[in-house]
Formats: structure tokens, sequence, C-alpha cells
């Protein structure tokens, strides 16, 4: 099956078009993320746990999917298929760490709806959106965020230094490279998702299915009382929080 359709109704164009090294303007006006999101963010990891937005019920479970390596500190988020720009600003700990979906479940649908890399247990008090060099929360307006663009259906997460190394191995590769991804991709398809931890030199790209597909992402980072970073988490919009 081929992964590019993971979205339902939404088109996956000019995967291999785009320079990777080109990042798109993320700056979007979603609906907002107030202050009670936060902690259903952590929750939504937890199984059974469910939660109503206007008239809809979303069931969540977690899934576990496997350990993501980071080797400088340097963490990015991004479609690395198509583009990416600078890693977020602070430093996240180096080695390596479990990656998590929250997976939401409306009716007979069901999508990632969170991405997470757990760096240490929690609890969670404080949450900060992850921003990129030249970013600046005071400029937002109410409503705004920063974020990364999606444009092929897929998130990943990766240290700076596993971006140069998959980078590098693209351009050696060619187009067969990509061929070669998303056949993997494809190993662990499920409706609507999939996901791949793609082993580097530096470390590991973990590439996974973005909600719905296309759209603009934020990023959170979640600390503790002492100032602990304890997970960053991708809020990928499949719930529409009030």
């Amino acid at each position: 099956m081929n992964w590019r359709a993971l979205a339902a109704g939404v088109a996956l164009a000019g995967l291999a078009a785009c320079s990777p090294r080109a990042a798109p303007e993320a700056k979007v006006e979603p609906p907002p993320v107030v202050p009670r999101a936060g902690p259903v963010f952590d929750e939504a990891f937890a199984d059974g746990f469910e939660a109503t937005v206007g008239d809809t019920r979303y069931r969540f479970r977690a899934q576990s999917a496997g350990d993501i390596v980071l080797t400088s500190g340097k963490l990015v988020a991004c479609d690395v298929i198509v583009s990416c720009g600078g890693p977020f600003t602070g430093a996240v700990p180096v080695g390596t760490f479990p990656l998590r979906f929250a997976i939401a479940a409306r009716d007979d649908d069901e999508r990632i709806a969170l991405a997470r890399i757990d760096f240490a247990p929690g609890p969670i008090v404080r949450w900060e959106l992850a921003v990129t060099e030249g970013q600046d929360v005071a400029t937002l307006k109410k409503g705004e965020f920063f974020g990364y663009g999606v444009d092929s259906g897929t998130g990943a997460f990766m240290d700076a230094e596993a971006l140069r190394a998959f980078e590098a191995e693209r351009d050696r590769a060619g187009e067969a490279f990509d061929d070669r991804l998303f056949a993997e991709m494809d190993k662990t398809y499920r409706h609507t998702r999939s996901w791949l931890l793609h082993p580097t030199p530096k470390g590991t790209v973990a590439l996974f299915s973005s909600g719905y597909g296309d759209g603009s992402y934020p990023t959170y980072k979640a600390y503790d009382q002492d100032g602990t970073l304890v997970a960053v988490i991708t809020d990928f919009g499949i719930v529409p929080w009030e």
C-alpha cells in the first residue's frame, strides 16, 4: 500500500521536488491552544483517557514507536521529506529515549494526534512553545503559534547531526532513497498512519504520519518543578482544543 495516501483526502505532492534545506514559513492562525490543553497533552498518553470538545468525544491510547537516538542535544522537528529548518533553541538531553504516539479515535476514525519524546519521568508542571532561532513568542497574537510546515503528510523528530547525515545519504542515493524510505514506512502501515525509525551514523530520524496530513504543527516542551525537561510533544491538530 502506498503510504503517501495515509491521510484520507490529502494529496501528497512534490515529495522530491523541494530542497530539504529551505524551511517554509510556519506561523499560522489555528484554533487557540488554551492553558488547559497542556495537561491534556500529557493525559492523552494514558490508555482509556477521553476528552470531549464541543459535541465530539475523543478516545485516546498510547502507542510505543521504539527509541530515538540524539547525539548533539540539538532537536529538530520538521517534514524531513520536503524541508527542514534549524533546531529548537535550548538543548535537550543526549542519549536514547522513548518515542510514543497518542492515537485519537473519533467514531470509526483514528489518527496520530500527538508525537512525544520522553526525557524524564515528570510530573509535568510547566509548558513552553518550542521555537527556533529568531522566533519570539512575544510577537504572537492570540491564537497564533510557531510550528513546522508539513507538505508530505509526514512529521519527524531528529538530532541536527542526524539531519545532516540523512541529507548526505539522500544526496548520494538520489531518487532511489525516497523509494526505499517509503517502502520501509509501509512495513508499519495501519489505516491512516505509519512510522519509521531511520538510523544514521549520527542518530535516528524518526518519521511518522502527521494527523490528518498537511498543515502546520506546534511543538511544546514540558518541564517538571525543578526545570528538568520531561518531554517534547508535537500536536497534530486532531483535537481542536478550546
